[in-house]
């Protein structure tokens, strides 16, 4: 999954929440755009939709992790000069790196290692996202319970 999908979900994500979340509400005059009762029975719906975009997410996250891994062992090959000679004939290299001070710094700046990580961390801000989504999600009811009473106690009841 490239940076521009993972982008465009987030978004999506987040302009659904958005919508999902917004509740109008005037209490004097009693007019709702929305029926506090029927946010409350969406609650359980809205709480699916977010969990599957978490699971998702995290099983993307975690598929990146493993090709992360099996990337890093095959540049540490390149970078040690223990690769098949087909890939140093597509991208050579020069001379293969013996210390692991070295390695480290060849490692933490190869762009395709880079390019994961910069993924993986993304997730983990998309997965954060979701994370407080679901929690507020969780808390509706009481926000619900809560708006009903403050209206109760504004008309005097």
């Amino acid at each position: 999954m490239n940076f521009e999908k993972l982008h465009q979900r987030f978004e999506k994500i987040k302009n659904e929440w958005a919508s999902d979340s917004h509740v109008e509400h005037e209490f004097k005059n009693k007019q709702y755009t929305a029926d506090l009762g029927q946010i409350s029975m969406e609650i359980p719906f809205q709480h699916n939709k977010y969990l599957n975009h978490y699971t998702d997410l995290s099983q993307i996250k975690t598929s990146l992790e493993f090709e992360a891994r099996k990337l890093l062992r095959e540049k540490r090959e390149y970078y040690g000069g223990e690769a098949d000679a087909r890939i140093y004939a597509e991208k050579p290299f020069g001379n293969s790196i013996k210390t692991s001070e070295k390695m480290k710094v060849y490692l933490e700046s190869d762009d395709d290692l880079i390019n994961i990580e910069a993924k993986i961390k993304f997730i983990d801000q998309i997965l954060y996202y979701l994370d407080n989504v679901l929690r507020m999600i969780s808390q509706r009811n009481f926000h619900v319970k809560n708006a009903i009473e403050w209206e109760r106690f504004i008309n005097g009841n």
